[in-house]
């Protein structure tokens, strides 16, 4: 994050987004969730069960011009370049928790791995993040596809102490299961039409 953040690809900068209530009509059962917080460094994984296509959930992650259909916050997302499985991408978004609102900039270099992973490393010098790192492995399990999370952020930006940790973390994994009940709706729509 993300926020983030999780693209992402769960943007890693939008993981510090305040997330909103899920609401997702076929929300995705989640099997496991951890956040930590150690030396700066806000680690998540998520790993979730959802209906829908593998296939379809890879082509949600990879439309990079459209990202912002994942998260409200996501207020743009371009790609600004491509070559081959490598990928340039600018998020920028938009979020509050209680009083403290955040403006988030980041360039990602995403790189597709081959076997439903994808990587987001984030640029430090063209973004408001120091470190981000974030990584999707999408694989089918019978009916069902597994999306396995896991995001690195460290922010480049103050977060007041009130705020501080504990509320972060709480805010990262509800940004991360919102956006992943996002990428669910918008696979099922792809399928049924």
């Amino acid at each position: 994050m993300s926020n983030l953040i999780a693209r992402t690809i769960i943007p890693v900068g939008l993981l510090f987004i305040q997330a909103s209530c899920l609401t997702a009509s076929h929300a995705g059962e989640i099997l496991a969730s951890e956040i930590k917080y150690e030396d700066k460094h806000y680690r998540l994984r998520l790993e979730m069960k959802i209906e829908a296509e593998p296939e379809a959930v890879y082509a949600i992650l990879t439309d990079f011009n459209h990202l912002k259909k994942l998260n409200h916050h996501i207020q743009n997302s371009q790609l600004l370049h491509s070559d081959g499985r490598q990928h340039r991408v600018l998020i920028e978004a938009q979020g509050c928790i209680w009083f403290f609102c955040q403006s988030l900039r980041q360039v990602q270099q995403v790189t597709e791995h081959g076997e439903g992973r994808i990587q987001a490393r984030t640029e430090p010098d063209q973004s408001n993040l120091e470190y981000g790192e974030v990584m999707w492995h999408i694989r089918s399990d019978g009916d069902f596809t597994i999306i396995d999370y896991r995001a690195d952020v460290v922010p480049g930006f103050f977060v007041p102490p009130l705020i501080g940790p504990y509320l972060l973390k709480g805010r990262l994994l509800a940004e991360a299961q919102q956006t992943i009940n996002e990428i669910e709706q918008l696979a099922q729509y792809d399928d049924s039409n």
